[in-house]
């Protein structure tokens, strides 16, 4: 007889059972349908929520360095993120290591931005740039710096702590920056291309034994240099050695595995991962393409609520995007905006709603905010409420005028 195991109790169960828990869902599904109801995982329920056939989605890599000083996290990223390239794309470096990367040009093609500081309000703008430019494999090297280095999170919880009343980092400090930087990890993990990111550990020195026998002092690294927990966001993450040893911690990809060791890693590895990447269906709309629709001037304020609806399902909100005034935002908030935009235009707005929508702006500081005008170019959204608030009053004067003027006759 074959037995099977529960993946709750581990108790046996029989095949016979088996098959008559299937007899018993068969009949359940004849009832519903006999009776007119739904007989599919995919039926949807009024409020939207309820199971459907899952589909792997063509997505695009998530993919973390770590390693000391010296162990070959810039070089790698290059090569990795070489293999990754569609044909004709771009390789990107946001650089924060004072050149580094640049010494590799001779050696791969590729373009730098490099950061004088690195709030993470800056890797956001930066990702913003990239995906306006269309790079196809950004490279953030180092992504440590936007934790402890010059203006990075660390440094602003000091400061914003220093500055308060209490001098406490938990009320104050990070109750400001966590936010920061749950929107600089919406931004890399929404980017429309691939993305690999270095990181730095903290090292010490231990004696090891060599590949002779013999007794040395090696350098390894011990503590990731960034937020706990960070390398759970990612589908791969490699820590590589002083030898150039790329040993993978961690893996979604099943064409790489967990424990696996590479020596040097090259082009084919990243090629590996793009091939499995790209087998996926690939058919949904991209964090650009929901940016082209926003800004389109003939787009509805219900068109722009079910775009951003869209959007969310997505889970695209939070990708960095460029606003019409080519400042960094995210997609949800560009859309946001333009819906705004929208409303102001859409002759069906009442007056008392404009004024609730000029008084949020102001308060948010977003009246200098471009969105497109009534002639389709970009417009700051509060002078486009002033011009239609002058506009319907002219027009409302002279509906009275004319009014007066039929009851005097």
């Amino acid at each position: 007889m074959v037995r099977a195991w529960t993946p709750t109790t581990g108790s046996r169960i029989t095949a016979p059972v088996i098959t008559h828990r299937r007899d018993l869902m068969a009949q359940a599904i004849q009832a519903a349908a006999s009776a007119g109801g739904p007989t599919s995982h995919t039926q949807n329920q009024a409020d939207g929520l309820d199971f459907e056939d899952a589909v792997r989605a063509a997505e695009k890599a998530r993919i973390a360095l770590t390693g000391p000083s010296g162990s070959g996290k810039t070089y790698t990223a290059l090569s990795i993120g070489t293999g990754l390239l569609p044909e004709g794309g771009t390789l990107g470096v946001i650089d924060t290591e004072r050149g580094s990367a640049s010494k590799y040009a001779g050696l791969f093609t590729f373009k730098t931005m490099k950061l004088p500081s690195f709030e993470p309000q800056a890797l956001i703008r930066a990702l913003a740039v990239a995906a306006a430019r269309g790079i196809d494999v950004v490279i953030i090297d180092s992504f440590t710096h936007f934790w402890s280095g010059r203006g990075g999170a660390l440094a602003q919880v000091d400061q914003k702590t220093r500055n308060s009343n209490s001098k406490n980092a938990f009320t104050t400090g990070w109750k400001d920056v966590s936010p920061l930087l749950l929107d600089m990890l919406d931004a890399i993990l929404s980017y429309p291309g691939h993305v690999i990111t270095t990181m730095r550990v903290k090292t010490e020195w231990v004696i090891q034994e060599n590949n002779q026998g013999k007794k040395e002092p090696t350098k390894v690294g011990m503590k990731l240099d960034q937020r706990d927990g960070i390398d759970y966001e990612f589908d791969l993450v490699g820590a590589l050695d002083q030898s150039h040893v790329l040993t993978v911690d961690k893996s979604r990809y099943p064409t790489i595995e967990v424990g696996s060791q590479h020596d040097k890693p090259e082009f084919a590895f990243g090629q590996t991962i793009a091939q499995w990447l790209d087998d996926g269906e690939g058919n949904a709309l991209g964090v650009m393409d929901y940016a082209r629709m926003a800004v389109d001037p003939q787009q509805t304020p219900q068109q722009l609520l079910n775009l951003l609806a869209d959007a969310e399902t997505a889970g695209l909100v939070g990708a960095a995007v460029l606003d019409l005034g080519k400042q960094a935002t995210s997609l949800g908030a560009l859309i946001r905006l333009m819906g705004s935009g929208a409303r102001v235009k859409d002759p069906t707005t009442n007056p008392d709603g404009i004024r609730a929508l000029r008084i949020r702006l102001e308060q948010s500081g977003q009246l200098g905010a471009l969105v497109p005008g009534l002639d389709g170019e970009p417009t700051k959204i509060g002078d486009l409420i002033a011009f239609t608030q002058k506009q319907r009053h002219q027009s409302q004067q002279a509906t009275q005028d004319a009014d007066a003027g039929r009851s005097a006759a």
